[in-house]
C-alpha cells in the first residue's frame, strides 16, 4: 500500500500534465481533433480518477497523522 501512495501523486502529476499538453496543441492547431476523440475522454477520466483518489490518500493520511 506504500508503494501505491507513493506513486500515486506522481502518476497524478503526470496525467495532468499529459492534459495540459494536449490543452495547449489543441489551441494551436485544432484542425487535429485532439480533445474530440475517445483517447481524450479515456485520458481525462484517468486523470480525474487519479486526483481523487490522491485527495482520499492523503486526507486520511492527514487524519491518522492528526
Amino acid at each position: 500500500m506504500k508503494i501505491f501512495r507513493a506513486i500515486l501523486p506522481n502518476l497524478t502529476i503526470s496525467l495532468q500534465l499529459a492534459l495540459i499538453v494536449l490543452v495547449i496543441l489543441d489551441v494551436f492547431n485544432p484542425h487535429v481533433g485532439l480533445l474530440s476523440g475517445a483517447p481524450f475522454v479515456l485520458l481525462f477520466a484517468a486523470a480525474a480518477l487519479c486526483a481523487v483518489v490522491t485527495a482520499i490518500a492523503s486526507y486520511a493520511d492527514w487524519r491518522k497523522n492528526r
